[in-house]
C-alpha cells in the first residue's frame, strides 16, 4: 500500500527522522496493552512522568497528573504504588491518564480492555469515547474482540492481512 500520512496538515512521509520523532513526541501518545506502569512509583508519579516532555516545573506536572487521575475516578488512589496484582481497571485508567499527559491530539490504544471484565471494559471505552467527543482527540483502538468497535465512529477489520467488513471474523 502507498499513500501519504498527514498529521494536522503536515505530510509526515516527507519529514526527516528527527522531524518525525518530534511529531511523535508532541502529537501521538500510546496506551499499551500491558500498561507499562512503573511498579516502584505511585499512580500520580506514573502519570506525572507523561508530562516530562511538557517542560513544566514539577509542581505543575504533579497538579496536571492529579487532575487527570481525578477525572478518571482515581483521585483516592493518587499515592498508591502500581502493583502487578492491582486492579486492571486502575492500571488502565492510570495508563490512559499518563498517555494523555501533554494533551496529544492522537491517542493509540493497543487492547486497552483486554484484561478487564465487560463492565470495566465499557467504562474504559467510554473514557476513550469522551476523548473524541469532549476533547476532539483522534483515538485509534486495536482490539481482537468482536464488540471492540461498538463505540467507534469507524471500524476497520483486518482478516488474514486483508481489510474486510467484519463478517470475516
Amino acid at each position: 500500500m502507498k499513500g501519504t500520512v498527514f498529521i494536522e496538515g503536515i505530510a509526515v512521509n516527507g519529514l526527516s527522522e528527527a522531524e518525525r520523532t518530534t511529531v511523535r513526541q508532541k502529537k501521538i501518545s500510546f496506551v499499551f496493552q500491558a500498561f507499562r506502569l512503573f511498579h516502584s512509583l505511585s499512580a500520580i508519579d506514573n502519570v506525572a512522568l507523561g508530562f516530562e516532555l511538557v517542560m513544566q516545573p514539577l509542581p505543575v506536572r504533579m497538579e496536571m497528573a492529579r487532575e487527570l487521575l481525578v477525572r478518571f475516578g482515581l483521585g483516592d488512589k493518587l499515592n498508591q504504588r502500581a502493583q502487578r496484582t492491582q486492579s486492571p481497571v486502575r492500571s488502565s485508567g492510570s495508563a490512559i491518564a499518563r498517555a494523555l499527559a501533554g494533551n496529544p491530539p492522537i491517542l493509540l490504544a493497543d487492547e486497552p480492555t483486554a484484561s478487564l471484565d465487560a463492565h470495566a471494559g465499557r467504562n474504559i471505552c467510554q473514557i476513550l469515547r469522551n476523548q473524541v467527543d469532549d476533547d476532539g482527540r483522534t483515538v485509534v483502538v486495536v482490539t481482537t474482540t468482536r464488540d471492540g468497535g461498538n463505540s467507534a465512529d469507524r471500524t476497520i477489520t483486518l482478516c488474514d492481512g486483508q481489510i474486510g467488513r467484519g463478517e470475516n471474523l
